[in-house]
């Protein structure tokens, strides 16, 4: 998911930059610092979100996005501001979110969750079909390949599990050298009379091993 960032603030296009990045699965395609560049990079850049500052120099953020309801309505746009009582003048041109400086990474997930659901692709029977990330319990390396069990079944997936991590750290742990499992559905932990340590992972019906160096981080999340 391409987007593009307007702010005439460095310090705020570095900001969100860093914040997006954490979320994983989005590509930065660039950044304006004034209302026209922005029309000329969304020509020339077509991303698919647009994080638009409102006061900036020249043309502002909500004359910005009234003529792209126009020239580019297929643009999500969602305005990051300090000043809040823009709010409802934002929303009359279809804004797609609003968020209030300094934003915070709680802020920006909701946001994106509610425009963008990452999915994988996998080929089942010759046909290609899709799963949502966040329906991906675990993840584990298979050769060149990676298998991935979800809510509903299992499939190959092209992706590694470097990917996978990189691109989605709000969704994944690591918890072995070879296997990822969902943040949100890990259930409980126990250690073994061998030493080991195993992880139980909501609906997914066996225990998993834990390596040492990822016990304190999976407790964490109980």
């Amino acid at each position: 998911m391409k987007y593009l960032v307007a702010d005439d603030e460095p310090l705020a296009r570095q900001r969100i930059n860093r914040l997006m990045e954490k979320l994983g699965g989005f590509e930065s395609v660039g950044a304006a610092e004034h209302g026209e560049q922005v029309l000329e990079l969304v020509d020339k850049c077509k991303p698919n979100i647009l994080l638009l500052d409102i006061d900036m120099p020249g043309m502002n953020g909500i004359e910005v996005a009234t003529l792209l309801s126009t020239s580019h309505p297929e643009v999500k746009v969602v305005f990051v501001t300090a000043h809040a009582e823009f709010a409802l003048e934002a929303f009359h041109v279809f804004a797609a979110g609003y968020l209030v400086k300094p934003v915070q990474i709680e802020q920006l997930t909701a946001v994106m969750s509610r425009l963008y659901t990452p999915k994988l692709q996998y080929q089942l029977a010759g046909e290609t079909r899709s799963v949502n990330i966040s329906e991906v319990l675990v993840a584990q390396a298979d050769d060149k390949y990676t298998h991935i069990w979800f809510e509903g079944g299992e499939a190959m997936v092209d992706h590694s599990l470097k990917y996978l991590l990189a691109h989605y750290p709000q969704d994944f742990i690591q918890i072995h050298r070879h296997t990822l499992v969902k943040r949100d559905a890990i259930h409980s932990i126990a250690h073994q009379a061998t030493g080991g340590t195993m992880v139980t992972i909501k609906g997914f019906p066996e225990q998993l091993p834990v390596s040492r160096r990822a016990v304190k981080e999976v407790k964490a999340l109980i």
